[in-house]
């Protein structure tokens, strides 16, 4: 199953879909009601959120995937169909009515049970009003009205857009007579308004002009009823038309929005003073300058404070590819106004040769769209992509294939390069982009708009975090989206997603026919005459490589188009960026509505699981989602600055060209290579050695120009944003953890960025906030394992250093420099620099975000929920004198089993003696318990080994992994109750994982609801072979029919779906070359192995997320500004202490919920009569694990997720053997082929030219008599485990709980 699909598995409502002309009479008397709903609740304008009830709800709980119940309770779109779809938008936007016609007709030939329950009068409108917007008019429109009197046949009845369009089209015919006789149908016999109808989205003004015009022709009948009718029209229509002048003038709702956001933005920019800054030093990057261009709206501050933000961010979101054509062409222009008519390779910029190839590529674009507008029936492929190709002009098509190709340069591992497959699919991602943005400015309409101004308002004001307001909001959002699969945003208008297939096919075209343009000019001379010539190569080559064994296909750069990127890379992303928004995010009413105003979004990050999105549809369905949305809403609603002290610093460091903090350095010329070695071209390895060093400098070039390009993005989006202020719309991943959406600048960035910003409002410090200040920059310094009062003594010894680093940042001693985080660090030096200098520190007015940082989270939640005595106190759950420091106690007892280990004489531990600190065991005691794997915690510890020069290089790798063996075992001693729960945690999730549902058993004929086993008898029938579904699904090979997930649900009502299934891919031929891509209707095993070891940490962060929106929640109630990153909460320094008292009022009020009680019900209540393959040895022997390996458990080793948090020694040996392996063979190849490194997302998306062939195990000769009996038992789990009695109120009591 594909993500692509399930986007397109909205609920199908054969509701009419209401009037504009409803919809804002109901949002006025919702703002009417909202505002009484808010006196009677609060005086505030943030109404309480009041407490949900979401443990009452029923669990969301839908077929398993192998069901054939699914596809139909989830309404999956097959592909074929979603093909079709697709193809049938395309034609009908690009006039190609003849065909779509023929599509439709087909598709309810063939089609006709999956066409009654997918296809909607919202398609059907957008098919009727392809007719009308085609040339030929008059035979279209009776086209028309023959689908329109066809349209019951169907299953579908006429709403006011469908009169809308067939009126439009006789009336643009001047086919008065008809077009009353519709009106009157549709007024007496459907009951359907003129003021209706006249709303509809598919009239313009222009056409209800003409309805004037067939008054004015029908002002003489005699016929009383259609006079009538006609003044009625004509009411109507003098009405509406006057209401789209005054609209020159905002309604009452708007103009109170549009006031206040004005005032608010002014308001914001009086505070400031507004500066003339210097210019950022530029990377001269494409991207860099795309970027600029984006943000020129806001260079002139006098002017933004003068416009409507709303409009304003409008504006910058909707900015496209076309802004990179103007910019190439001002370019080109320049470049003709100096006459430079240069040649030599290395005076040409990129962007005069991304020209030469963007002129070269559109004749052939336009050459390839005739070819495709004369395609026979036999050149499908053709008539598949054809209509796409039209969508946008052959100008835009060719800028976006340039910059999407030049975009993935050095992807995917791919060295000069990248993956066919990817390219294709992206270029075809990037068309449908832009021709989405094209169309979402089309219909930005003046209702549309105010319906989303007006819920804007409501949630600026706070009004919607009343659950009453919220409830009656949301229920308004559906109504409006109710309709068509994948409605644009403003409207019900039919947009269906291209599946991958069509994108692979209309990128594979793009692809090629730049191939074929796109040229660089290279010197050379004539080899006959010695002549000096400029020789055109071809910048991009197709060609094919093998990684990992795979044969892949690629598209290489060649050497001179990479000799010019190592000089200006184009990496960064060049297509529009999200922004920070300078208005508040669209709060999120469902589960895709929601964040930036014009761009459609999830809440969730989903990839390639359309069961995730299915449960989460259901879930806002089911408004099991309210608090969830409302925390990220919280989020949404905090407003930011940048911190203009620390800019100019960042700016003075970056103009000059230094490496400092995390800003690498100016590259000026590659750095010098070695010299090629004497024997380079006779001894092997000395080649192989000097190219690898060779290609170790040019990496690094590489990435510092990279890194230093991603800081350009940064200094650039500050600078536009310094005098405004900025909110950050959040979404989440799929266990619930939020993130900001725009990614070039947010407080989840490094260093430098939340160096770089502060909250936008001040709040006075008072005597506590004063405190917490001084501490805080005493933990950004790295002095944060001390009590509170030694932290505040710290920073006033160094108050000398503060100041300097505050007058004279760079010329003076730089003592900031030296912090664990220097530009966060330099930010607090700031601020108490002018607290302290203003002499009354405690009424200075602080903006500076103040952090309160969780002991290893992720522990504190597993000794919460086991209820660890030692381990609550490892974390600070329970009260001390001084923080307790976790990776302290590990590398305790780790030394402690290392010495006594090296008196018994273990050479090992001999070696480790003494070199063991807290330093070396930190990261893996911090990333385990998020399920780093053994060999991943084995590779964090050799990097520190490897800074010792007491521990011998040779031997590092052999250390690391005795090390890490001894943190496991470390961990499991002081958790013991969190290691209990977290084999139960793997244990339940490989039996759900292994598990098949008894309706699938049934329908396969194994086995009856009586418990009978019938493949027992199977092979009793005759000798010969079973049958091959007997064959196929058996208790001994079920592995190709365990298709459940773990799915639970979170506290707050979010249902999680664990997206880890087995790939299952389906060729696609393109021009380029045959690829694969993920088959959605492919119905995929799940991969056990993955299941069950990754649930344990997604359990953990799960209930990290729960435990943060419930803060943010709680904090919002109580006024104050929060942020997070994860388990780091944010707010100013005055209000740290309420923030703390709600967090860990917060904590206790999860934990005392019977979590784990909850979650053994919820699964016994998900998968019940569900049934496990059991074997069970015909000898009544116990059954040997190992001997069944082959049989039950298919999962390849190497795609293992993790190890058991407090692993057992035996499995940890294992994987640690596999490893070893593992890198010997890929060693081996690399040395051989020169091959590049692979991520594991890269090579799960390996596009092979031939089916992978599994290596296959011996199989048992057939007849041989089995050692065991394979049976279906029924699902059970195991007992939980008994708690501890650590009290979950202690943490009351703990001031360093958080800290």
């Amino acid at each position: 199953m594909s993500l692509l699909f399930a986007r397109q598995a909205m609920k199908k409502g054969k509701v009419v879909a209401l009037s504009l002309h409803t919809r804002q009479t109901t949002t006025t008397k919702l703002l009417r009601c909202s505002s009484l709903l808010v006196r009677q609740s609060s005086s505030s304008a943030t109404a309480a959120l009041e407490t949900s009830d979401n443990h009452l709800k029923q669990h969301i709980i839908l077929p398993n995937p192998g069901v054939s119940a699914f596809r139909k309770s989830a309404q999956m779109l097959p592909s074929t169909i979603a093909e079709q779809f697709a193809i049938l938008k395309a034609c009908i936007m690009s006039g190609e009515m003849v065909r779509a016609e023929r599509v439709m007709f087909e598709l309810y030939r063939t089609r006709p049970d999956e066409m009654k329950l997918f296809v909607d009068i919202n398609i059907y409108n957008s098919f009727l009003n392809g007719f009308i917007e085609v040339p030929l008019k008059p035979l279209m429109t009776k086209q028309c009205l023959a689908w329109f009197d066809n349209m019951r046949t169907y299953g579908l009845h006429a709403d006011h857009d469908t009169y809308a369009v067939i009126l439009k089209g006789f009336l643009r015919t001047r086919g008065y007579h008809t077009a009353r006789a519709i009106l009157t149908e549709m007024t007496n016999k459907e009951g359907i308004a003129i003021e209706d109808m006249l709303k509809s989205k598919y009239l313009e003004k222009k056409d209800i002009v003409l309805f004037r015009e067939m008054i004015d022709a029908n002002r003489d009948t005699p016929d009383i009823d259609v006079v009538k009718l006609l003044r009625n029209l004509e009411n109507a229509t003098d009405e509406l038309l006057g209401k789209r002048v005054e609209t020159i003038m905002p309604t009452t709702a708007t103009a109170t929005k549009s006031s206040t956001s004005t005032l608010t933005l002014e308001a914001a920019m009086k505070q400031r003073e507004i500066e003339n800054i210097p210019e950022v030093r530029s990377t001269k990057s494409v991207g860099v300058h795309f970027l600029q261009e984006q943000l020129a709206a806001l260079r002139d501050p006098h002017a933004v404070a003068k416009m409507d933000p709303y409009e304003l961010q409008l504006g910058l979101e909707q900015q496209g590819y076309e802004m990179a054509l103007q910019q190439l062409l001002h370019t080109k222009e320049q470049s003709i106004e100096r006459g430079d008519t240069l040649n030599a390779m290395n005076l040409i910029p990129l962007k005069r040769i991304m020209w030469n190839w963007h002129e070269q590529m559109v004749p052939l674009v336009k050459e390839e769209i005739e070819r495709c507008e004369a395609a026979t029936l036999r050149e499908s492929e053709r008539r598949a992509y054809g209509p796409f190709l039209k969508l946008l002009s052959p100008e835009t098509l060719s800028i976006v294939t340039i910059l999407e190709l030049l975009r993935l340069h050095n992807t995917s591992g791919i060295g000069d390069g990248m993956k066919t497959a990817r390219a294709v699919i992206n270029v075809g991602k990037a068309v449908e982009m832009e021709y989405n943005a094209v169309q979402i400015k089309k219909r930005s309409t003046s209702n549309s708009k105010s319906i989303s101004e007006n819920t804007h308002a409501l949630f600026a004001s706070g009004r919607l975090f009343n659950l009453a307001v919220r409830k009656a909001q949301s229920e308004l959002e559906r109504e409006r989206l109710t309709g068509a699969n994948e409605k644009s945003l403003d409207t019900n208008e039919w947009n269906p997603i291209w599946p991958n297939t069509i994108r692979a096919k209309v990128g594979s075209v793009l692809t090629s026919l730049l191939l074929e343009a796109a040229r660089i000019p290279v010197p050379s001379r004539n080899p006959e005459t010695g002549e000096k010539i400029i020789e055109q190569i071809p910048a991009f080559f197709h060609t094919y490589q093998y990684v990992h064994g795979k044969r892949l296909g690629i598209i290489k750069f060649s050497d001179q188009l990479t000799e010019i990127l190592s000089r200006e890379p184009v990496r960064d992303t060049l297509h529009p960026r999200l922004l920070p928004m300078l208005v508040h995010p669209r709060p999120w009413l469902s589960y895709n509505s929601g964040g930036y105003l014009s761009t459609k979004s999830l809440c969730m990050r989903v990839k390639d699981s359309a069961e995730q999105l299915v449960y989460l549809q259901k879930a806002s369905e089911s408004d099991h989602l309210s608090k969830v949305l409302a925390g990220l809403d919280v989020l949404g609603t905090t407003r930011w600055r940048v911190n203009k002290d620390v800019f100019k610093v960042i700016l003075d460091v970056w103009n000059s060209g230094e490496a400092l903090g995390d800003i690498p350095p100016a590259i000026s010329g590659g750095t010098p290579l070695p010299p090629k070695p004497e024997n380079y071209d006779t001894d092997p390895k000395v080649k192989f050695n000097w190219v690898t060093e060779v290609k170790k400098i040019q990496t690094t070039d590489r990435n510092n120009h990279s890194l230093r390009c991603d800081v350009n993005y940064k200094v650039e989006t500050a600078r536009a944003f310094l005098n405004l202020p900025m909110y950050f719309p959040h979404n989440m991943d799929f266990r619930g953890r939020a993130y900001p959406m725009p990614p070039t600048l947010n407080h989840l960035g490094n260093d430098l960025c939340r160096g770089l910003l502060t909250f936008d409002d001040a709040k006075p410090l008072g005597v506590r906030g004063w405190k917490w200040l001084k501490i805080q920059l005493a933990n950004l310094y790295g002095y944060d394992k001390h009590s509170f009062t030694e932290r505040e003594a710290f920073t006033m010894e160094n108050m000398k250093n503060i100041l300097d680093s505050v007058d004279k940042p760079l010329e003076g001693s730089r003592w900031w420099l030296k912090a664990d985080s220097p530009w966060q660090c330099l930010a607090a030096c700031y601020e108490i620099a002018a607290a302290y200098r203003s002499g009354q520190p405690e009424e200075f007015k602080s903006r500076l975000p103040i952090h309160q940082d969780g002991t290893c989270n992720g522990l504190q939640h597993y000794a919460a929920l086991g209820g660890d005595l030692a381990g609550a106190r490892a974390v600070n759950l329970s009260a001390g004198d001084r923080p307790a420091d976790v990776y302290t106690g590990v590398a305790d007892m780790v030394n402690e089993q290392i010495n006594k280990a090296a008196a018994e004489g273990d050479e090992f531990a001999k070696m480790l003696q003494g070199n063991i600190s807290r330093k070396v065991v930190k990261q893996t005691v911090m990333t385990n318990v998020y399920g780093v794997t053994f060999v991943g915690a084995r590779a964090q510890i050799e990097s520190k080994l490897k800074d010792n020069p007491n521990i011998p290089r040779d031997k590092t790798y052999a250390l690391s992994g005795y090390l890490a063996k001894a943190v496991f075992a470390s961990l499991g001693e002081m958790f013991t109750g969190a290691h209990r729960i977290q084999d139960w945690l793997t244990d339940s999730a490989r039996r759900i994982a292994r598990s098949v549902p008894l309706e699938t058993l049934e329908e396969a004929g194994v086995t009856s609801r009586q418990g009978q086993d019938a493949s027992e008898n199977a092979g009793k029938h005759s000798k010969g072979k079973p049958s091959k579904k007997k064959t196929t699904f058996s208790a001994r090979t079920p592995q190709s029919n365990q298709m459940t997930s773990v799915i639970w649900t979170t506290p707050l009502g979010l249902p999680i779906v664990q997206p880890y299934r087995r790939a299952g891919k389906r060729q696609v031929a393109t021009l380029l070359q045959t690829i694969y891509i993920e088959d959605p209707d492919a119905s995929r095993p799940v991969n056990t192995m993955k299941q069950s070891s990754a649930f344990p940490p997604n359990f953990i962060h799960s209930l990290d997320a729960t435990h943060m929106l419930m803060s943010a929640i709680a904090c919002h109630r109580k006024g104050l500004a929060f942020a997070s990153v994860h388990d780091s909460y944010w707010t100013h320094a005055c209000d740290v202490d309420a923030m703390n008292e709600v967090i860990r009022d917060q904590f206790i009020e999860l934990h005392s919920q019977p979590i784990m009680e909850n979650l053994l019900s919820e699964f016994k209540e998900r998968y019940q009569n569900y049934r496990i393959p059991h074997s069970l040895a015909l000898n009544n022997e116990p059954v040997d694990k190992n001997d069944l390996n082959d049989e039950d458990d298919d999962d390849d080793e190497d795609e293992i997720l993790g190890s058991p948090l407090f692993g057992d020694s035996t499995a940890l040996e294992k994987e640690l053997q596999r490893e070893k392996n593992k890198n010997e063979k890929t060693s081996t190849l690399k040395a051989l082929f020169g091959l590049s490194d692979a991520t594991e997302e890269d090579e799960n998306d390996l596009d092979d030219d031939f089916e992978d062939k599994a290596i296959k195990k011996p199989k048992k000769k057939i007849g041989a008599p089995s050692k065991y009996k394979h049976t279906w038992e029924p699902l059970t789990f195991a007992p939980l485990p008994p708690k501890g009695e650590f009290d979950i109120n202690e943490v009351k009591k703990s001031p360093y709980f958080f800290h």
